[in-house]
């Protein structure tokens, strides 16, 4: 929508602008000083710098005439000098009116005398434009021309508005409507276009341009609507508003060369449009430079800048593979951060201070995330950075499928669109072929093997090592040539887990956790040897453990499908029985289902006469009441057992609907 303003703010509203003390003073001063003259109206001329270019209505100007010829002209005109003795009237335009219809009459002549005091020609036109707001509201093309004539006079907008009472956004927009073609000014003095539609037009800088783009939108809509004034002028430009220009920021357009259209009209501070291809090119750029710097930072061995992101469907699926992203591996000490933010953000009272907590916990996340991924897998995949709701979209993992390369004809821009290789990593082995490094690491691993398999409490030490620095240390960096990788869940485990750190099973594995990290030896972190110094009772232990902290048996729903535990089989040859670690009870478990599954909880557990009552309650009291009847069963939902798992019923509650009430209270 646009917005402009016909007339000066009224003092009723809190947002006018009063003349500045000193201004207002000036003016006052100079119209206390002057003296009253009297001029003959043969010598009175309207000014060149009165404001006020629309006629009076006529009606207005017979009533003044008519009083004039009664009492006498009462208040006096204010004037300036011009060439040839004459004086020009800057306020009092209304009034000279008046007086040269008396004289068209012949009710007076020209040797009428009237009042008038003379100032400068700069309060010339400031008396005039304070005269005109006071009385008949000034006419859009007077205040072009009034505000035009000031600005020349060396005033700012701001200086414009101080001392007229209009806000500095509309000088501005009003004086950007004076770069307008003059015969567009003109049409618009004759009420024959609006300000809406030379807002438009403005957008325009080219004067010769403004007309035809006019004169051909009017041929094909007779009344030239301003939106589509708009949209002829800016059919090749997008918005300072789209994603894309605010992902490249205004400086860096402009770096280029670019030019911002400005749209002083619309309602939204900063509106404009800005040349889509040059917008479009600096995107491209932006992308394949963040591209590159992510490969360079992050170590891996090529980055592409795309419009788009990598898909597992369609054209991408046969040229890519995009990895599962590993678990975010954790410090201690950012474990211990990300529970402060997590515990500060839960007592926050508003949505600001949420969310300056959550960009913290980004950080923490994101760093993680991206320190989880192997040496072997950034060797082998790359990154690929693309444009998504104006923000960077960074896909890490991404590995190249074999016939992408071997297609001839395939260069830098594939099918899905407008794709860039920005660089390969340089190669330390560059120059060896392929086969021969191929075959020279493979006997250098195996001379590694034998010589370790000679050495077996080393070879078993060395293993434990590299089980705890998966455990123990998180993001351990020491170089290593051990394949093997152990991966741990804990902290999505206790996030996930409804009993989070409070659970039996939890604080078992961290009593354990505590005896054996007090055994490990000073500075193991850094110097796997250290570990040649345990006894094998420690070794066995440090090596049960966390074998035991790698089970992962976390089921999701993809599509529909729900995933398969692979915990059964563990479950059944440990003679595994959820219930000894765990109980449920109406807020970790009973109170997450609905009504219904309550009842069918209760009847899979065999207490039928209880989940007959819940089927009557309130689903808080049927969690409740669910809580009390299953913790004296060993119940677990079926879903969370292993198929050779059999369910513990409840003795006599399948059918007696009377005892259980009794064993209830």
């Amino acid at each position: 929508m646009s917005v402009t303003e016909s007339k000066a703010k009224t003092p009723a509203k809190t947002s006018k602008k009063a003349v500045k003390p000193a201004e207002a003073a000036a003016l006052k001063a100079a119209l206390e000083a002057a003296q009253i003259e009297m001029v003959p109206l043969s010598a009175l001329v309207k000014s060149p710098l009165n404001v006020r270019t629309i006629p009076y209505p006529v009606e207005s100007v017979r009533d003044l005439a008519d009083t004039i010829l009664a009492i006498g002209l009462i208040q006096n005109l204010v004037v300036h000098s011009l060439s040839g003795g004459l004086s020009g009237v800057a306020a009092g335009g209304r009034r000279l009116a008046a007086l040269q219809l008396l004289l068209s009459e012949k009710r007076i002549d020209t040797g009428y005398m009237a009042i008038v005091k003379r100032v400068s020609d700069e309060l010339a036109v400031v008396a005039s434009m304070v005269e005109n707001n006071q009385r008949v509201a000034m006419h859009p093309a007077e205040q072009i021309s009034g505000f035009r004539t000031l600005s020349e006079q060396g005033k700012t907008p701001a200086q414009i508005g101080d001392q007229l009472g209009y806000s500095s956004r509309h000088v501005q927009r009003m004086l950007k409507l004076a770069n307008l073609a003059p015969e567009l000014i003109a049409l618009l003095a004759e009420n024959k276009l609006d300000v809406e539609q030379c807002q438009a037009l403005s957008l325009e800088n080219d004067p010769v341009r403004q007309v035809e783009i006019y004169q051909r939108v009017k041929a094909q809509h007779s009344y030239a609507p301003a939106h589509m004034l708009k949209r002829a002028v800016t059919d090749t430009e997008i918005s300072v508003n789209h994603s894309r220009f605010v992902f490249i920021g205004r400086e860096m357009y402009e770096s280029a060369g670019g030019v911002v259209r400005e749209d002083l009209f619309s309602a939204q501070e900063g509106d404009g449009t800005a040349d889509g291809v040059l917008v479009e090119r600096l995107v491209q750029e932006k992308l394949e430079s963040a591209a590159l710097a992510i490969e360079l930072q992050e170590g891996w061995s090529w980055s592409l800048a795309r419009e788009e992101a990598v898909r597992n469907y369609g054209d991408d699926r046969e040229h890519y593979l995009l990895l599962p992203e590993p678990e975010a591996q954790y410090t201690t000490d950012e474990q211990q951060r990300l529970d402060e933010l997590y515990a500060t953000q839960e007592a926050t009272e508003t949505f600001e201070d949420e969310a300056a907590i959550q960009v913290l916990i980004d950080e923490i996340e994101n760093a993680a995330s991206i320190r989880a991924w192997t040496p072997e897998q950034k060797s082998a995949c790359g990154v690929v950075v693309s444009l998504y709701d104006g923000e960077l979209c960074v896909q890490r993992g991404v590995l190249k499928k074999p016939q992408n390369e071997t297609k001839e004809g395939q260069g830098e821009n594939d099918s899905s669109g407008s794709l860039h290789v920005v660089s390969s990593k340089p190669d330390v082995t560059e120059g060896i072929s392929a086969p021969l490094l191929k075959k020279m690491s493979s006997e250098r691993t195996l001379a590694v093997q034998a010589a370790l398999v000679q050495q077996p409490e080393k070879a078993v030490a060395l293993m434990v090592w590299r089980l705890c620095s998966c455990v123990f240390d998180y993001c351990n960096t020491t170089r290593h040539p051990f394949v093997m990788r152990l991966e741990v869940h804990h902290s999505g485990l206790t996030s996930e887990a409804p009993t989070g750190k409070s659970g039996q099973a939890w604080l078992s594995l961290m009593q354990e956790k505590a005896r054996l990290e007090a055994l490990l030896p000073d500075g193991w972190k850094k110097d796997f040897t250290t570990f040649f110094t345990l006894d094998g009772q420690t070794l066995m232990s440090l090596m049960v453990f966390c074998t035991a902290c790698s089970v992962d048996g976390v089921q999701t729903r993809t599509m529909g499908h729900t995933t398969q535990s692979d915990l059964d089989g563990v479950e059944t040859a440990l003679g595994f029985h959820l219930r000894d670690w765990w109980q449920p009870t109406a807020e970790n478990f009973l109170g997450l289902l609905s009504k219904n599954q309550i009842v069918e909880a209760l009847k899979d557990a065999g207490l039928s006469g209880a989940a007959s009552d819940a089927g009557n309650m309130k689903k808080g009291d049927a969690a409740s009441h669910a809580e009390q009847w299953l913790s004296g069963t060993r119940w677990v939902p079926v879903w969370m057992r292993s198929p050779d798992a059999q369910p513990d019923v409840a003795e006599g509650e399948a059918t007696d609907s009377d005892d259980h009430t009794t064993h209830a209270a």
